[in-house]
Formats: C-alpha cells, sequence, structure tokens
C-alpha cells in the first residue's frame, strides 16, 4: 500500500519523493502523525487507504464504481452526504468511509493549489461514535472520580466540535439504540448542524436509514434522508481487518 494519499495524483506515483516532500509532510508531518491526516483522527490503520487502494474494493466493486463519481466532487461547491449500510458487519464500510475521507483531504487539497490558494488545515474529521460513547460513559456515570471524569470528558466535547465543524466528516456506525438520551441528544446536535449547514457527511451503520427515524426523530430523519445517497453494502462478513 503506498505511503501517501497523493500517490495517485502525482505523474509516476510518489516513488521519486524523499522523505522531505512538501506535500506529504502537508498530509502526515514530518513524524507521520501529524498534517491534514493525522487532524483528521482517522485510526492508523486507515491513514493510506484510497478508494483505489481499498481492501473492500474487491468485494463491493459496483458501490466503487459509484463511489469514484461521487468522489469526483469533491473540492466543488456540492458534495453531497452518503449513508452506507448493511445489516452484516464487516462488508467494508467504515474502509470505504475512510477511503472517502483520505479522497477528500487530498482532492481538496489539490484543488486549493490548483487556484493558488492555502489549503485548510483541518479538512475532514472522523468520528467513531462508538468510541466516542465510551467517553461519554466515562464522565457521566455513577461516583466517577473528579480526575478521570475530566480526562474523559475533555476529549469527548473536543470531539463533537470537531465532528460539527469540519468541512466534511465520517460518522462511524450511527446506529446507537443503547444510548442515554443525552449521548443521543449530542450526537443530534452534531447530525443537525452538519445538516442545516449543508456540511457533506459519510454515515456508516448496521441499521437502514428507515430506522433512523426510531434512533433519533422523524424530522432529523427526514433531513438525513432528503440530503444524502443511500449505498447498502452486501455480501459477508470479511472481519480479518477492521471493516
Amino acid at each position: 500500500m503506498t505511503e501517501c494519499i497523493l500517490n495517485e495524483y502525482k505523474r509516476g506515483g510518489c516513488a521519486s519523493c524523499d522523505v522531505h516532500c512538501s506535500h506529504k509532510i502537508a498530509m502526515t508531518g514530518l513524524n507521520g502523525e501529524g498534517g491534514r491526516i493525522g487532524s483528521a483522527g482517522l485510526p492508523k490503520e486507515y491513514r493510506n487507504l484510497t478508494l483505489a487502494n481499498s481492501p473492500a474494493r474487491e468485494g463491493q466493486p459496483k458501490i466503487y464504481d459509484s463511489l469514484e463519481r461521487y468522489a469526483a466532487t469533491f473540492g466543488g461547491d456540492d458534495v453531497k452526504s452518503v449513508y452506507l449500510w448493511s445489516e452484516s458487519p464487516g462488508t467494508g464500510k467504515t474502509t470505504t468511509a475512510s477511503a472517502l475521507l483520505n479522497e477528500y483531504i487530498a482532492r481538496t487539497y489539490i484543488e486549493a493549489l490548483r487556484k493558488g490558494e492555502q489549503p485548510a488545515q483541518v479538512l475532514a474529521y472522523f468520528l467513531d461514535v462508538n468510541a466516542w460513547q465510551e467517553l461519554y460513559t466515562g464522565f457521566t456515570r455513577p461516583n466517577i472520580p473528579q480526575s478521570i471524569a475530566e480526562a474523559n470528558s475533555r476529549p469527548y466535547y473536543r470531539q463533537m466540535e470537531k465532528a460539527k465543524l469540519a468541512p466534511f466528516a465520517v460518522l462511524d456506525d450511527i446506529g446507537v439504540r443503547n444510548a442515554s438520551d443525552g449521548f443521543r441528544g449530542d450526537l443530534h446536535t452534531i447530525i443537525n448542524y452538519r445538516v442545516t449547514n449543508g456540511l457533506p457527511t459519510v454515515y456508516t451503520s448496521n441499521l437502514p436509514i428507515e430506522e433512523m427515524a426510531d434512533v433519533f426523530d422523524t424530522r432529523l430523519y427526514d433531513r438525513i434522508r432528503d440530503n444524502c445517497g443511500v449505498i447498502p453494502f452486501g455480501g459477508e462478513s470479511k472481519r480479518g481487518r477492521r471493516q
């Protein structure tokens, strides 16, 4: 797998670039942990994924053909949202959503340079809703020491703001049925803000989009449905890596 998501956009690829390539540093920083990819909050195993090298591509060829057309809109002014779902886990939804996030960063970065503009430092954000819910539990359950509660609440609210405001976001696994009203309300706030402000979002879920009316409310469900394309993932689980 390529070590830089810009590989496919450089004539001849990135094999001729050295470690001090300014564009690679812009993507991942000098240490490989920073830059625009680092600020996006992607888990390490997803940071070099693109639509071309995604391991989920082979099992979902028609979906990836459609997503190539979708990604071609990145860098423009009218990027839509998408809802990736399947009843079975491990079919490639998270892998695909991560590849889309990297594509957005790469294409938006290149488009800004083409226009002679300085690319924004924060272009996208990945929110793992399950991990975020664990932070919520870490400061709301009874009898938590203040030091532990603060250690969980600070990153929780920091991630909430990033997920709200990022120009492009992945909200991974939003089908949170077993959640408190408070947590569900915070997730509702993120989604409502993004929909209201026309910020493109990739949702992944194990629930069909119609069930979002029960998870949240009918009004928010209607707004999600009206502003994104629904893409069902087929096939059986391919859990060998996180999918």
